[in-house]
């Protein structure tokens, strides 16, 4: 048994049961293990969700970070990343977090050389990404919360409905995401 059986099988049970009913218990029964011997690959649940999430991660193919211009090969990066995580969730507020797996941080290094492309300093790369980085824990909240799903009702609440459907809409994230670009852009 290694970390990328253990991830595969969990990718299964996440699907079949989603990241709330996952136990590491049940894992090990899908495993035929026992419990014990799981944690002695895998230390608690948010590695293990880590673990899928990463192994996620790891199947975004990035163009080499200098092919095009910073400002397109970042967004990809962004929205990959984004897609990858909300294909199966559960996964976005564990995976980023300061326990960051390989792939993980592959993306987040990265992340952070586009904006040094963009004339950055290192220290002001780092900043201006954990913007976006806030940026996506947001949008992946609003997604895998069942707080932000529209609602009609009574009076009054459909104003909230409305907003709430443009909070969940992609393109309010696309355009947040491009404002934010804007202030790095040398052509803004």
């Amino acid at each position: 048994m290694d970390r990328k059986l253990i991830a595969a099988k969990a990718m299964e049970l996440l699907q079949e049961v989603g990241a709330e009913k996952l136990t590491m218990r049940a894992l090990a029964g899908r495993l035929n293990v026992s419990a014990m011997a799981l944690y002695h690959h895998v230390e608690d649940k948010d590695e293990l969700l880590r673990l899928v999430g990463d192994d996620i991660l790891g199947n975004i193919k990035l163009p080499d970070p200098e092919s095009a211009p910073w400002r397109e090969l970042f967004t990809l990066a962004v929205q990959s990343s984004v897609d990858a995580l909300l294909s199966l969730p559960g996964l976005g507020a564990v995976l980023l977090t300061s326990k960051l797996l390989p792939n993980a941080r592959d993306l987040v290094v990265y992340s952070v050389r586009q904006f040094e492309r963009a004339g950055l300093t290192h220290a002001e790369a780092q900043t201006a990404y954990a913007g976006v980085h806030q940026l996506v824990l947001g949008r992946l909240f609003v997604e895998e919360s069942k707080n932000f799903i529209p609602r009609t009702g009574p009076a009054g609440d459909n104003e909230i409905s409305r907003y709430i459907a443009t909070l969940r809409d992609r393109q309010s994230f696309e355009i947040a995401l491009s404002a934010l670009l804007d202030r790095y852009s040398s052509d803004a």
